[in-house]
């Protein structure tokens, strides 16, 4: 079995564009990793080694991060709003007013702050 000239310059072909390949699936990790840092409202750390697994791994963890203190943030907005709104309206907790008040506000301030980066 000979090994052409022209065999040669398609497996040099084929290892190029593998190369380009990775660069760019690399440049778009690097792309949401800038996403998620900025509006994400975490920080993200490098990864132990520059590998895709450990960039994937780390941009996992840092997701579920941002989406558990979004959610957090909600639900605590959503009880807040639902307190506030009983301490107005409920006869039997109208004496729950002001601390219903400064919950709503400190819930408030921590959705602000997840929001602050967009």
């Amino acid at each position: 079995m000979t090994i052409t000239p022209k065999a040669i310059r398609d497996l040099l072909d084929k290892l190029e564009a593998s190369r380009q390949s990775r660069l760019r699936a690399w440049s778009v990790l690097q792309r949401l990793r800038m996403v998620l840092s900025d509006m994400g409202s975490v920080a993200i750390p490098p990864p132990a080694q520059k590998t895709f697994y450990a960039e994937g791994e780390t941009l996992e963890q840092s997701l579920k991060k941002s989406l558990r203190l979004r959610n957090d943030a909600l639900k605590s907005l959503c009880s807040s709003v639902r307190r506030f709104r009983d301490a107005t309206i409920k006869e039997e907790c109208k004496s729950d007013y002001p601390h219903a008040l400064q919950a709503l506000w400190k819930a408030l301030d921590r959705a602000e702050d997840l929001i602050q980066n967009e």
